[in-house]
């Protein structure tokens, strides 16, 4: 039997039975997923990780954002990645909430809007969407993906835990507070009632990393804009392992590119010779 998570009171015996359900409930469920806002740890799209790791002084600024020495980078999101609610954001999915809440945002813990538990405040958080290779986010797929990040200074950050958590590196998450604007749905069906949903599934899923996942469920939501409520959150627990906290770690001295001193060679040296008179003493 086939469980699904936007039937979860329900097993299926097929696919077949399966796609037959969503095609007809698809506007049903795309009306309810617009109209809740989420934060996306609950409804599974948080994102795992904290790699703050050195990157080469010839490296930075080629891939991700410029980093800064005294900023912290938390990432926030990642498209092109099915998640566990069979979700997968798309290149641009944020393209309109990054200029609309530009300046709004807070980072926080726990998705909880309170004064104690903001660990940046709105002024010091600057949101960005950059193309990233998938390995800067600690995967091993071929290509890029987009990613939402923070730009926070080191110095503006305001809540001890939070604080201590970046300096101990602790295994933190992040989630964002979301809600959907436009969704379709994608099904892998040679059906004929099913030709709309299989010609939007063959359209994108070549551009999803992590496309075998999908291929085996046989469906996704494509998640084609979405929209940033207020905040996003350090949490504990999520379940997507795409999104570390990055920053610019001083590159030490390699010894390998210093000068090389060579010792002195006795065959090459001048060589003087000091001559006292003795007539003089």
């Amino acid at each position: 039997m086939i469980k699904c998570i936007d039937f979860p009171d329900q097993q299926f015996a097929t696919k077949e039975e399966l796609h037959t359900a969503l095609r007809s409930n698809a506007e049903k469920i795309i009306a309810l997923k617009t109209a809740e806002i989420y934060k996306s740890y609950q409804k599974g799209f948080a994102f795992d990780g904290f790699m703050l790791d050195r990157l080469p002084e010839s490296e930075v600024g080629k891939i991700g954002p410029q980093m800064k020495d005294g900023f912290v980078y938390p990432v926030l999101s990642t498209t092109k990645y099915m998640d566990s609610h069979w979700d997968v954001h798309f290149d641009g999915v944020w393209d309109q909430s990054i200029k609309q809440q530009a300046g709004k945002l807070h980072y926080v813990v726990d998705h909880e809007l309170k004064i104690a538990s903001v660990i940046a405040w709105p002024g010091d958080v600057k949101a960005m969407v950059k193309s990233v290779p998938w390995s800067w986010v600690g995967k091993e797929y071929e290509g890029n993906t987009e990613a939402l990040i923070f730009e926070i200074p080191k110095s503006k950050l305001k809540n001890a835990a939070a604080k201590e958590a970046i300096e101990e590196k602790r295994p933190v998450q992040h989630s964002v507070r979301m809600a959907y604007v436009k969704i379709k749905l994608a099904i892998n069906s040679t059906a004929a009632e099913n030709k709309e949903y299989k010609a939007y599934y063959d359209s994108r899923i070549n551009e999803i990393a992590n496309k075998e996942e999908v291929e085996e469920l046989g469906y996704f939501w494509g998640v084609e804009e979405a929209k940033i409520v207020k905040e996003c959150s350090m949490v504990l627990a999520g379940s997507n392992d795409a999104t570390p906290i990055r920053q610019k770690l001083t590159e030490p001295a390699n010894p390998a590119t210093q000068p090389k001193i060579e010792p002195a060679n006795p065959a090459t040296q001048t060589k003087t010779t000091t001559f006292i008179n003795p007539n003089l003493y």
